[in-house]
């Protein structure tokens, strides 16, 4: 594994580059973080922001990678996550935005990559990491795929409903299982309404995660893509050759309204549900570094480099509040 080569020389060069224009209509922590991606873009990969979010747009954003640097990788932390990229970017299945994925440094999609794309070629790491995750179920990883969802869809949810990323692993008795994974930087749920009779037939099943009083509470717009996630979870659970199936959602610690959409959502699960699970970036990131230790140098670099650009917001909080100061005059 090597790591993406910095372009900077010194402080000095940093600067020239500059945090680049912000979007005044952002959230709060949405904001926090466009700025912190533009400081890590100016100040660690020593690049020029670039225009989107949409490849035709024409406004310049300090989040966006230049068409030049986007297409060389500087999304990505390593040449080896970049790979698994370009390979992916191959398979035209899925939903994979490829603008989104090389240039926009704000989306979870580069962000997914980023965290298990190492996963995909290292199935031994895997088995590691998810023996953490999940105790107990896990004997060996044998697939790690980004960006997937089950064909033929009408065997399943018959919509376009898909993982960020998708593990398929050997339990302890030789069946399979999978865990599907959702990844949430700072786009919220998507708020559209969706609902189907096949929706319905897979909420009403005696072994799904909802019990009868939380049927009708499911299709609520602030959590229904959260619920089709999960539905698709258990349409896969009963197909061969998989007997269980779990649902990662990986979020970041700070967006506040993202953990108030998992708390209201939970509370739909029946009590004993362990098909859910909820892991803040955080504390995903410290099993995965609990796996690391005594292991490739290059990895715990790669681990580092990842809290670095998504979760030590610290770094950039001084050139954060001069930039409030300036906007705001406080």
């Amino acid at each position: 594994m090597q790591k993406r080569p910095k372009n900077c020389d010194g402080p000095k060069k940093s600067i020239e580059y500059g945090i680049g224009p912000q979007c005044k209509s952002d959230p709060k922590f949405m904001a926090r973080m466009r700025f912190h991606q533009s400081w890590y873009r100016a100040n660690v990969l020593c690049v020029p922001y670039g225009k989107g979010p949409k490849q035709n747009d024409t406004s310049e954003r300090g989040n966006m990678l230049n068409c030049e640097n986007g297409a060389k990788g500087f999304n990505f932390l390593t040449t080896d996550i970049f790979g698994v990229v370009q390979s992916r970017l191959k398979d035209p299945s899925g939903t994979v935005e490829k603008f989104r994925l090389l240039h926009n440094m704000l989306s979870s999609q580069p962000m997914c990559f980023n965290l298990f794309g190492q996963l995909v070629a290292d199935h031994d790491f895997a088995t590691k990491f998810f023996k953490r995750i999940i105790p107990n179920e896990v004997k060996k990883v044998i697939d790690v795929k980004i960006e997937y969802a089950p064909e033929p869809s009408s065997d399943y949810l018959n919509d376009r409903t898909a993982f960020d990323a998708f593990v398929d692993f050997i339990q302890p008795d030789g069946t399979h299982g999978f865990v599907g994974i959702e990844t949430k930087l700072t786009e919220p749920f998507s708020e559209k309404f969706y609902d189907t009779p096949i929706y319905r037939y897979w909420t009403k099943l005696d072994d799904s995660p909802w019990p009868k009083e939380s049927w009708p509470k499911l299709s609520d717009i602030n959590h229904n893509q959260l619920w089709r996630n999960h539905l698709l979870v258990v349409a896969m659970s009963h197909q061969s050759p998989y007997t269980c199936g779990f649902l990662m959602l990986v979020r970041h610690p700070e967006d506040e309204q993202c953990t108030k959409v998992v708390d209201n959502y939970t509370g739909l699960l029946k009590s004993d549900d362990k098909s859910f699970l909820d892991y803040p970036l955080d504390k995903l990131t410290d099993k995965m570094e609990l796996c690391l230790k005594n292991t490739d140098t290059l990895l715990v670099n790669c681990l580092n480099e990842f809290k670095k650009r998504y979760l030590n917001t610290y770094l950039s909080e001084k050139d954060w509040l001069r930039y409030i100061e300036q906007r705001y005059g406080y």
